[in-house]
């Protein structure tokens, strides 16, 4: 049995698993078992409340369910809470006995555990190949790394939750039907609330939202986070925008970008570029150097903000230039005309069946339009300034207060600065090689 990559989530949502209470070495108090109709899964001291409703004592905090949001109760201690107990009992340095119970927890379904528990094994006998393979590890020239670092090695880019070949890419990005997100799965709402409650919810619900991720594959959570993207709530989508960069599936990268640009929260426009900056494309700058000439001055911040948070030194001097500009000149007109409508003829048809006149309304128009175009315009600081100067201090290293500061600046270093290619840059991602995995500490 493979196990999905669940640290990742746990990573992002910091509710987690409280894995920390599994090496606590104090055994674990009794527990029901409470299965809700969002597919949670709760283990804790359970309260009947006279309006039907339950609160259950779990060991991130109490919960309270309505009535008609509990599936089942189950008297007595269930899965995890027996699974943590025998955990408690384990010698230290046991791996034996953590592999045991990590077949264990395979069998009952228990993903999380599962992988800690073959975590554990690893750290006390980092040869031991079974518990690698559950784990995904791959041994590529005599070192063992996550079958995501073994693909990327081999030259391989996740995208739409396959491993393909760079060429592959290009080719499906140019095919609208093969470039499109991955289809959700039949029960995507479902994986939408799931996600939703790990990102946000409280610390109870989070973790069980969490354990119940565990078990998905990246095309489902990919779609799952792409969906959350929609959401008018800020938390939602930055919480999205983390998983997609951590998951890595090249089809998300557009989303990405396109938050990072256009997004009109500050926060999710972070999390949105550092994630698209994971992919590791050395080209990432292009797209919001494109958007510094934009007229719409929104998009324009955005980008220059997005420029200082990638840190390329190419786009330097674009953000000068930016600085120094008026806008665009783009030709215009101006029109003097005056329009008179008259009565051009009757419908006689439509008349004589309806007993009413139907007219043919004509428009004479008379006057000039003149064809202009702006040749100046006088400089004056607006509230995109202060965003173009920030943007160019985080690149240069130093603050940068003024236009003049930056102009004296780009005179001075402006010819030692690097371009951008003319050729497009190749689609595979500029990741670090892939490196030993490190193990957790054992008990």
């Amino acid at each position: 049995m493979r196990l999905p990559p669940l640290g990742r989530l746990a990573a992002l949502t910091g509710s987690a698993l409280a894995l920390g209470a599994l090496f606590s070495g104090a055994s674990p108090a009794p527990a029901d078992t409470v299965r809700t109709t969002g597919g949670l899964t709760l283990e804790g001291v359970v309260e009947r409340r006279p309006d039907g409703s339950l609160r259950v004592e779990t060991e991130q905090g109490p919960v309270t369910l309505a009535a008609r949001d509990v599936l089942e109760v189950q008297a007595g201690d269930g899965p995890r809470t027996l699974w943590r107990r025998e955990t408690a009992a384990l010698v230290a340095g046991d791996a034996a006995g953590w592999y045991r119970l990590a077949l264990s927890a395979e069998t009952q379904g228990l993903v999380a555990e599962a992988r800690e528990a073959h975590a554990q094994v690893v750290a006390l006998e980092p040869e031991h190949a079974a518990s690698r393979r559950a784990l995904g590890h791959e041994r590529v020239d005599g070192s063992w790394l996550s079958s995501d670092e073994a693909s990327r090695r081999r030259g391989l880019v996740l995208y739409a939750g396959q491993w393909r070949l760079p060429g592959e890419i290009e080719l499906a990005q140019r095919d609208t039907e093969v470039a499109r997100v991955p289809a959700p799965s039949r029960d995507d709402a479902r994986v939408r609330q799931l996600l939703q409650r790990s990102l946000t919810g409280e610390p109870a619900l989070a973790a069980a939202a969490t354990r119940a991720l565990a078990a998905l594959s990246t095309p489902d959570l990919v779609a799952a986070a792409l969906g959350l993207l929609g959401r008018p709530e800020p938390a939602l989508r930055a919480g999205s925008c983390r998983l997609l960069g951590t998951l890595g599936d090249e089809s998300a990268l557009r989303a990405l970008v396109f938050h990072g640009a256009r997004d009109l929260d500050e926060g999710v426009r972070r999390e949105a570029v550092l994630a698209a900056a994971s992919f590791g494309h050395d080209d990432l700058a292009l797209p919001f150097v494109r958007a510094l000439g934009s007229e719409n001055l929104r998009l324009a911040g955005n980008a220059a903000q997005a420029l200082g948070l990638l840190g390329d030194m190419r786009a330097a001097g674009y953000l000068v230039k930016r600085l120094s500009s008026h806008g665009s000149s783009t030709r215009s007109f101006v029109a003097f005309v005056n329009q008179i409508s008259y009565v051009r003829d009757y419908d006689v048809e439509i008349a004589q069946a309806s007993n009413i006149a139907n007219p043919n309304i004509g428009i004479i128009q008379e006057g000039v339009v003149l064809d202009i175009k702006v040749h100046d315009a006088h400089y004056t600081s607006t509230w995109i300034e202060p965003l173009l100067l920030g943007a160019l201090s985080q690149l240069v290293g130093r603050p940068i207060a003024s236009r003049e500061q930056a102009q004296a600046w780009y005179a001075a270093e402006g010819a030692r600065l690097p371009d951008f290619p003319k050729a497009p840059a190749p689609r595979a991602p500029r990741r670090a090689e892939g490196k030993s995995l490190g193990v957790p500490v054992g008990r």
